[in-house]
């Protein structure tokens, strides 16, 4: 995440990575130094509600060995990128900032912000995975994430957010409409934070702010998730923050990078609040629906029907939409299907597909996720659409009656589509 300390200053980087063959030994020297010694100076900036003032947590921000050529974070996750060991390094800047924050005595209401590098591998370490739950049973614990991310790497982004979230975590998405077509990605993650950064929002044409503004706007609203502004520096910016409707804040305004020695008294209020979310790995759109949903029984014309309705739909809606589709059968994504995915996959912000022989892109710029025959998903057919305003699920499951019929179940409920959604993207792994 970007600081107001240094721009590439981060909790932690994690990313599967083999060493890059220009990468100096001198370099690869350096890592394996910094890795040996546990030399990463971890910082914390503080963020503070908007309304008393008062300090509500920290954002945790590493930094390498002071002197030298990786004292800068961009130099010290690059290098370690380079030589292969992005992931030993983002475990030790973890590790050394939970420590830390436990250490100081921070404790719940307040909340630390940890950053974890979207192209994760999602693995953690024994230890780590002990960290963690130490951490949130003392304090509130946020792991940060981009939802870009979600379009490179949906199935490991998904796993990760909900292995963290069964630690006891709570998410934080980062740099949130920093590009146009994230915006939809809101709802699949379900955030109990939203970050953004009032620089890069300043920058944005008038029209392109109010975009973000109120899809951010009706996140927090729907999700009752907390809004923050970071790179705050003027008192006048700490009132745009608060007019952007935020509740918490962070900047030079109200402290820099600093260590943490004693943790402040927890605020009176909790600012972050957590909400259950299911495991998308362990349930299927039909699952979901079926629980809050009339089930209905059709045939297969009026379910093409309703799906070619939703798909219309998603394509009005342009880069504010994603699309994601179920086959039972692999033989149904035909040439017609494939055309139509193609085409809708040139205007949405994400477009995908899944089925027990689907390839890894089954048209052009179509995300293909290929499913295990004894996963339910399989027997289902589903068109999920998910924008920040308006968002639908259409799923289908053979009730076995063989007279050509479905149970069916339809809603346009953001919520629960955005559930669905997240099923199935789960099954996308690249």
């Amino acid at each position: 995440m970007a600081s107001n300390d240094d721009p590439s200053a981060r909790s932690g980087s994690v990313s599967p990575a083999v060493p890059h063959p220009s990468t100096s030994r001198r370099t690869r020297e350096a890592v394996g130094d910094v890795l040996a010694h546990g030399t990463v100076d971890i910082g914390f900036q503080p963020v503070v509600d908007l309304v008393s003032q008062r300090t509500v947590g920290f954002e945790a921000l590493a930094r390498g060995p002071i002197g030298t050529e990786l004292e800068t974070p961009g130099a010290l996750f690059d290098a370690a990128r380079d030589a292969g060991r992005l992931d030993e390094l983002d475990w030790l800047c973890q590790r050394s900032a939970l420590r830390a924050a436990l250490r100081a005595g921070l404790r719940a209401p307040s909340v630390l912000f940890v950053n974890v590098e979207a192209d994760s591998s999602g693995f953690l370490p024994l230890d780590l995975r002990a960290l963690y739950a130490e951490a949130t049973a003392q304090m509130v614990v946020a792991v940060e994430l981009t939802e870009r991310a979600l379009t490179r790497r949906p199935g490991a982004l998904l796993g990760r957010v909900a292995d963290m979230r069964a630690l006891g975590c709570v998410l934080a998405l980062d740099d949130v409409g920093g590009a146009s077509d994230s915006l939809p990605m809101m709802a699949v993650l379900a955030p109990e934070v939203v970050r953004l950064d009032l620089a890069e929002l300043a920058e944005r044409p008038a029209d392109d702010l109010a975009v973000v503004v109120d899809a951010v706007a009706a996140h927090a609203e729907r999700a009752g998730a907390t809004v923050l502004v970071e790179r705050v520096e003027t008192p006048e910016q700490a009132r745009l923050a608060s007019t952007l409707g935020a509740r918490l804040a962070q900047g030079w305004l109200f402290g820099r990078r600093e260590s943490l020695v004693s943790a402040p008294a927890p605020p009176a209020e909790r600012q972050v609040q957590a909400a259950f979310h299911p495991d998308p790995r362990d349930t299927t759109p039909f699952q979901i629906l079926a629980q809050e949903c009339a089930v209905r029984r059709a045939g297969r014309t009026l379910l093409t029907g309703l799906g070619r309705h939703l798909e219309d739909q998603a394509r009005a809606m342009g880069r504010n939409a994603i699309i994601v589709g179920a086959f039972t059968g692999d033989e149904r994504f035909d040439a017609d299907a494939r055309r139509r995915y193609a085409d809708l996959a040139r205007d949405l912000a994400f477009c995908g597909v899944v089925g027990t022989e689907m390839p890894v892109e089954p048209a052009a710029g179509v995300r293909g996720g290929r499913l295990h025959a004894a996963d339910p998903l399989a027997r289902e057919w589903t068109v999920s659409v998910v924008s920040p305003h308006a968002s639908a699920t259409l799923t289908a499951s053979a009730p076995g009656t063989g007279d050509g019929t479905y149970d069916y179940a339809l809603t346009h409920d953001r919520e629960l589509a955005a559930a669905a959604t997240a099923a199935l993207m789960a099954r996308i792994a690249t």
